[in-house]
């Protein structure tokens, strides 16, 4: 990543999404791109003019004479925009919101929509900017979530500037192929062109940002649909086979995993490999299997506004004297959580006084009082509750616990101890009584388990794999007979132990051989994705 010629800190250039792209990368994209001399080109987001200048190059490549008006620009920030301009000579820059513009604004159409667009989560991407995107987006026809970060609003509004036979070459994040809120964007591209080729990295392409990055060209060069690349690093962009020959665009498939056709479940993520991705298909088809939300309902865990504060150990609370009444036990963190089962020594406590009033009193009192001198009852959370100290807490407690995110493969746990957990905790809670807790947590040990979270959650530049609720619920399970209910049941001791003992995959061979699946072939798929995920080769799920 170039470092930029600025005087800004790097919060400030992440507040407003600048990752600079790779050079190697930028022209790599502009020569997929832009095809003639007589192409018209737009870059939505110059930032510091790597892709500018990348195109300004190519167009020399292909003609005498400079881009005569046809790079065209467009950067917010005034200082980025004059090293955008001093990067392509004769280019036009447009010192604007890119959401301000339309194609008639540009004198038309283009030939090719190139860049790397803003990466801002959706937190901190709002004001005018966000309601000024998402209206450009729906006059596309796209309603995006109130979810979605930056980038998705670009890659929609720059279609808009696109011929109908225009190229789309971009560096997005890899959210593109996993989050829910990108659906919409995903159906667009298939919906608007012929040909939607991911390229995915084995590495990090910004390590510095721990972004996971991914590459989008989109053209109606062919009817071939979705396919997957994955290539080792940037320096091999050019074995992919994907620039054209010759000036006018070259048809048919590029070397690498093609598919033709969306996921079964929507998301591109298993195109990593085109064999994982029948696999998976075939198993969602099979109708042999269920979701997790056929059987469980999965919620967030509490927020209390400050864990520092509100969440205590057995030590801080005996020390403060505050009673049993006041506290209820917690799972704070997943890494808390070493086995199959909560144990009462993996806990923590909630302070979280139903009333001040009763034994124990003063030692309530005096804790609430150092809270308000810490500060704690005006922080965001806690001063919109009456009182600022009740945590809000699910209706029930839940059956079993599930990390929100992790590195390997997550697994279930079984709550036999009434506990509550944070926001760092999903609750899984049973929807039926034919089910033994024990028995689904064995199931989260399968290699179909683990394959399928790799498919249905997403993930982030640091290799780690989150779950939202709504992601969680898609996990598939196989739907089990009493026979093998009562055999998962028996085995849970032995399982446990093994997990506790970092044996998880003797673990999971076990439950599969009850299962009757066939554990290789699941669990190499899955280590397929992980080894995506977590940026090299070789990897395996910790199962």
């Amino acid at each position: 990543m170039p470092t930029p010629t600025t005087s800004e800190t790097p919060l400030q250039i992440k507040a407003r999404g600048a990752f600079y792209t790779p050079p190697a990368v930028a022209d790599f994209l502009c020569r997929w791109a832009i095809r003639s001399a007589s192409d018209r080109v737009l870059e939505p987001s110059c930032g510091d003019g790597v892709f500018i200048g990348a195109a300004y190059r190519r167009f020399g490549d292909l003609r005498e004479g400079g881009v005569n008006g046809r790079l065209i620009g467009v950067e917010l920030d005034a200082t980025e925009a004059n090293k955008a301009a001093s990067e392509a000579p004769g280019a036009t820059i447009h010192n604007v919101s890119f959401f301000d513009l339309s194609p008639v604004d540009l004198g038309g159409t283009v030939t090719a929509a190139i860049g790397n667009p803003p990466y801002i989560r959706y937190h901190g991407w709002r004001g005018e900017q966000r309601s000024s995107s998402t209206a450009r987006a729906l006059e596309q026809g796209v309603e995006l979530s109130s979810l979605s970060s930056s980038w998705a609003s670009f890659v929609v509004h720059a279609t808009s500037f696109l011929a109908e036979d225009g190229r789309l070459a971009l560096v997005l994040p890899a959210e593109l192929l996993h989050t829910d809120y990108a659906q919409a964007v995903r159906a667009f591209l298939l919906r608007r062109f012929g040909s939607v080729v991911i390229i995915a990295f084995d590495g990090l392409l910004f390590e510095d940002a721990q972004v996971d990055a991914v590459l989008l060209l989109a053209s109606n060069d062919d009817h071939a649909g979705l396919r997957v690349i994955r290539v080792a690093s940037e320096s091999a962009l050019y074995e992919t086979g994907l620039l054209p020959t010759r000036a006018k665009a070259t048809r048919g498939s590029p070397n690498g995993n093609g598919s033709g056709h969306d996921s079964p479940t929507k998301r591109w993520s298993a195109h990593v490999s085109e064999d994982v991705a029948q696999l998976y298909a075939g198993l969602v088809g099979s109708g042999r299997y269920q979701r997790l939300g056929d059987i469980a309902s999965v919620d967030i865990g509490f927020v209390s506004g400050s864990n520092a504060f509100f969440v205590l150990s057995a030590q801080e609370a005996g020390e403060r004297r505050l009673p049993e009444r006041a506290l209820l036990p917690t799972v704070e963190r997943p890494g808390d959580l070493t086995g199959l089962s909560v144990q009462p020594s993996e806990l923590r406590r909630l302070f979280r006084p139903d009333a001040i009033a009763g034994p124990g009193e003063s030692a309530i009192r005096a804790y609430l009082e150092e809270g308000r001198k810490r500060g704690v009852a005006e922080r965001y959370k806690p001063r919109h509750r009456k009182p600022w100290y009740r945590v809000p807490l699910p209706r029930r407690r839940a059956d079993a616990f599930l990390p929100y995110m992790s590195h390997n493969a997550p697994r279930l746990i079984t709550n036999d101890v009434g506990a509550v957990s944070s926001n760092l905790v999903h609750g899984v809670t049973l929807l039926t009584d034919r089910l033994d807790r024990r028995a689904v947590v064995a199931l989260s040990l399968s290699g179909l388990w683990a394959l399928s979270a790799e498919v249905e959650g997403r993930a982030y530049g640091g290799g780690v794999l989150k779950l939202e609720t709504k992601e969680a619920e898609r996990l598939l399970l196989p739907a089990i007979d009493d026979g093998q209910q009562r055999e998962l049941i028996a085995l849970f001791h032995r399982l446990d132990e093994l997990v506790r003992n970092g044996h998880r995959r003797r673990a999971s061979e076990a439950v599969d051989v009850v299962l009757r699946l066939d554990h290789d072939v699941l669990t190499a798929a899955a280590d397929v994705l992980l080894a995506r995920r977590q940026g090299r080769r070789g990897s395996r799920v910790d199962l």
